[in-house]
């Protein structure tokens, strides 16, 4: 029986069809050949992780400006990496040391960094939009211009982070250290900083409206003139703070403590004020003093401290000007 010879291009599609069933990945000719062949190799990169998956290696030394999204970060040390303009949206950093590093104009969306040491590292206009930063370290960090909306940052170190025009909106900063920190104009609508350390901070120009402030002490805070409307102030340490034209509609603050402090023009319409503690040293708006005056009755307790009631009928008195 004569055997014919199996042809060139009959063996070369079979081999290819062959390795596109058994092998994971296979590099693909130089010059590929139109046709077919072109055709099944395209197929198998889009399908194939091993073509598509970009894999950085070091960080350390990288320039370039890739999506690094499915990047396999094995390095837990990047300390003073550059990472400037790049995609590292989802990205896991998890536990990694980027202290120094340079994350300028980053898209780090949705990104898990909790634990991260960034002490020091620049910031710059970064949009971490409802990433995960839980227990990151950012001491002496340039966060100017970063959009935190939605983010994570229970038990963040923020000491001495330059928060210059950052987006807090929606934020989590419950337990959060701000001590000192300067928040002047940052936006905190609606952001949760209950129990945060506020000690020292400034807060001039910050937009608070709808944040949970519960169990903060803001005592010595300048907040004159903030938007506070809407603001849970529960039982908050306010002694000696400033809240000259503040925007206090609607706010509660129900047991706040208000000795000292000073709400000189601050709009209280509607603001629940049941429980709150003051002195003679306490500053009300003029239009409200002789109402608050008549609402509020003395702590046997503390001898010139006096409580507001939750309703008209505290103790009857002349009419004197607070």
């Amino acid at each position: 029986m004569r055997i014919l010879p199996m042809s060139t291009d009959s063996f070369r599609r079979q081999l290819v069809l062959a390795l596109g069933r058994s092998t994971p990945a296979f590099h693909p000719p130089r010059a590929p050949r139109p046709g077919r062949l072109r055709n099944l190799i395209d197929a198998l990169t889009r399908r194939t992780p091993a073509f598509t998956t970009q894999q950085l290696g070091s960080l350390s030394s990288a320039n370039r400006q890739d999506d690094s999204r499915a990047a396999d970060f094995r390095e837990t040390d990047l300390a003073g990496a550059e990472l400037s303009n790049r995609d590292l949206r989802e990205a896991d950093l998890g536990g990694i040391n980027l202290a120094r590093a340079n994350f300028a104009g980053v898209d780090l969306t949705g990104a898990n960094l909790a634990g991260v040491d960034l002490r020091g590292a620049d910031l710059t206009g970064v949009d971490l939009t409802g990433a995960n930063l839980a227990g990151v370290d950012l001491r002496g960090a340039d966060l100017t211009g970063v959009n935190l909306t939605g983010a994570l940052l229970i038990g963040a170190n923020l000491a001495g982070a330059n928060l210059a025009g950052v987006d807090l909106t929606a934020a989590n900063l419950r337990g959060v250290d701000l001590a000192g920190v300067d928040l002047a104009g940052v936006e905190l609508a609606a952001a949760n900083l209950t129990a945060a350390d506020l000690t020292r901070a400034d807060l001039t120009g910050a937009f608070l409206i709808g944040a949970d402030l519960t169990g903060v002490d803001l005592a010595g805070v300048n907040l004159a003139g903030v938007d506070l409307r809407g603001v849970n102030l529960t039982g908050v340490n306010l002694t000696s703070a400033d809240l000259r034209e503040a925007n206090l509609d609607r706010a509660n603050l129900t047991g706040v403590n208000l000795c000292e402090a000073n709400l000189y023009g601050a709009v209280l319409t509607s603001t629940k004020l049941a429980g709150a503690r003051w002195d003679w040293a306490t500053i009300w708006p003029p239009e409200r003093a002789a109402e608050i005056w008549f609402r509020s009755a003395e702590r046997p307790d503390q001898p010139g401290v006096y409580v507001v009631l939750p309703e008209a009928g505290g103790r009857d008195r002349q009419s004197v000007v607070v």
